[in-house]
């Protein structure tokens, strides 16, 4: 900008040394090169026209031709990490009344880019693999290429949303990924991208001769797996995945996967093949095992009878809030035991054994077995259950041996022997559910990017490895479209990777989590004592056609009012 304006100004006074016109942009003839622009300057007086600028930074390819702007693939960077897709960023351009780059030009930029960026994360993903191998060798490990990983997938759109309407599963994208449990940082080390659909061709045939999913497919087309391919095959991806790692010479020592999960089928079979050496070991998740162990105890029909309440509603009610309340039970007893027993498993076994017999009996209100054999409860009425969300401290189960049973049958869903040898590590899949949410900031579910999808994927990647500000500027970095050390851009990148780190070790501190266990308590205190009234029923309407009378219950004018004589009170106030 200022070589443009000196160069004209000295140009102007040499060609017409007495005019004393004013130098503008000449704005109805600007050369518009994707988010820049080529400007000449003109005289108001004379007829001067200087030379066409370049008033961007232009990014030195080494080959013939128009080269691009530095700040057209900076700005790539930014949407590679946002949900904003390009007709997006073109409506807050020209919501500015600045004049947008054309969706072509977005998508041949955005192109290349992810490209790019693919090749990036998939270098630092490498690097990161080579690092966990240093890690374990300076620990000691016997084998330091056996390594310890969480497993899990992510869809575009639910498997079982389009039951019964669509005719093949409705998702067409998928990202399997893989993330070492070694350290605390939990990174990503491996992603496999599938993709049904082709941006230039159809992908619902395989052409025979080529083996392509289209005959005029090429490497350059999105799709790498044909319409007909079952995009929910976890065995295949998984296998793909640990093929992957391979290549780096890491192996599978423990794999920890949801119980739905066809990882550890994929690793047992790498093994048994003799492609790796190390028997992989699978341990469940223990998050969605809690899941599973509140969902039998909500759906337990006995359960359901014996709840301390006088109606089937009010039953429901207190047995979704003891299913809860049971699982939390179940998780603090074993978290007080391995702190007790300082991690040694047989003890802690042992010991849970007994612990199991010591919950059911002080759910029955004997509480006798739990000075001995219970580490949450102290051995008296309501002990446990005091300053509790979910249960009065009077709640009780009538006493008998069916009873007695049916508690047994819940709570050997998380502390029986076979379980607690699935999750001795007490490892989960937090982390790989967490990058699922990220992904969706890069690949939102209302928005399908056929072509770019992998480089948002890995994009996304880069930056839960590295952070949201750093990965910033390595990406621009390695694009070379450098943010300059010091200036205020950089500086606030810097501050939010500061956040960022701020954040993650606040929600994680201890003054956090009982904050939001207060705010539990609260919130199920209110529920309980102003019982919230559903106000939707479906199909109401026709309902209303038919002849049929909707629930009274359920559309009042004044949800929180309990009986008639209070509601005529809250009517004349």
């Amino acid at each position: 900008m200022e070589e443009m304006w000196n160069a004209a100004f000295k140009e102007h006074q040499l060609r017409n040394p007495q005019c004393e016109g004013i130098l503008l942009c000449d704005l109805g003839n600007e050369e518009k090169r994707g988010f820049g622009t080529r400007q000449q300057l003109i005289c108001t007086k004379c007829d001067y026209k200087s030379k066409r600028y370049t008033l961007y930074e232009e990014l030195e390819s080494g080959k013939p031709g128009r080269k691009a702007s530095k700040l057209d693939t900076a700005i790539h960077v930014g949407l590679s990490q946002s949900p904003i897709a390009y007709s997006g960023i073109q409506k807050i351009f020209l919501s500015g009344n600045i004049l947008a780059p054309t969706t072509s030009s977005l998508q041949r930029r955005a192109n290349t880019v992810m490209k790019q960026i693919e090749q990036i994360n998939k270098q630092d993903m490498k690097r990161r693999r080579n690092d966990i191998v240093e890690i374990n060798k300076l620990r000691g490990k016997k084998n330091p290429h056996a390594i310890s990983v969480q497993m899990d997938g992510m869809y575009n759109n639910p498997l079982y949303s389009g039951v019964g309407r669509t005719p093949f599963q409705p998702a067409t994208q998928t990202i399997y990924t893989a993330a070492e449990n070694e350290t605390s940082k939990h990174n990503i080390l491996a992603l496999n991208i599938k993709n049904k659909l082709c941006s230039k061709h159809s992908s619902l045939d395989v052409d025979n001769d080529s083996g392509r999913l289209h005959e005029d497919c090429t490497d350059d087309c999105s799709a790498n797996i044909p319409m007909v391919k079952s995009i929910g095959d976890e065995y295949t991806w998984a296998r793909e995945c640990l093929l992957d790692l391979k290549e780096d010479q890491l192996e599978i020592e423990h794999l920890v996967t949801d119980a739905d999960s066809s990882a550890y089928k994929a690793a047992m079979d790498l093994h048994n093949e003799g492609i790796n050496t190390v028997e992989p070991e699978n341990f469940l998740d223990t998050r969605h095992l809690s899941d599973h162990v509140r969902k039998g105890a909500k759906s337990d029909k006995t359960l359901l009878k014996v709840m301390p309440a006088t109606t089937k509603l009010k039953r429901q009610k207190l047995l979704n809030n003891f299913s809860v309340d049971l699982t939390e039970r179940c998780n603090r007893e074993l978290l007080l035991a391995y702190k007790f027993y300082a991690g040694d498993f047989c003890k802690v076994k042992n010991k849970i054994s007994h612990t199991v017999d010591a919950i059911a009996y002080c759910n029955m209100g004997d509480h006798a077995r739990c000075r001995k054999n219970s580490f949450a409860c102290k051995g008296f009425q309501g002990s446990w259950l005091k300053g509790r969300p979910f249960l009065p401290n009077s709640f009780n189960i009538s006493s008998c041996n069916e009873n007695l049973d049916s508690l047994r049958k819940q709570i050997n869903k998380r502390l029986g022997s076979k379980v607690l040898e699935k999750t001795r590590l007490n490892m989960n899949t937090n982390f790989v559910e967490g990058f699922n949410r990220c992904l969706r900031r890069s690949l939102p579910s209302n928005v399908t990017f056929k072509k770019n999808m992998s480089g948002r994927a890995h994009a996304a990647a880069h930056s839960v490895n590295n952070g949201p500000g750093e990965s910033i500027l390595e990406l621009c970095s390695a694009l070379h479209c450098d943010i300059p050390v010091g200036s205020s851009a950089y500086k606030a990148l810097k501050n939010i990777q500061k956040t960022d780190i701020l954040q993650k070790k606040h929600k994680q501190s201890v003054n956090y989590k009982v904050f939001r266990g207060e705010k539990r308590c609260k919130l199920y205190k209110l529920y309980e004592k102003l019982s919230e009234i559903i106000q939707y029923e479906k199909n109401m309407l026709m309902k209303a056609d038919r002849g049929i009378k909707s629930s009274k219950s359920k559309h009042e004018d004044h949800p929180y009012v309990k009986n008639k004589k209070q509601k005529k009170i809250s009517i004349r106030k």
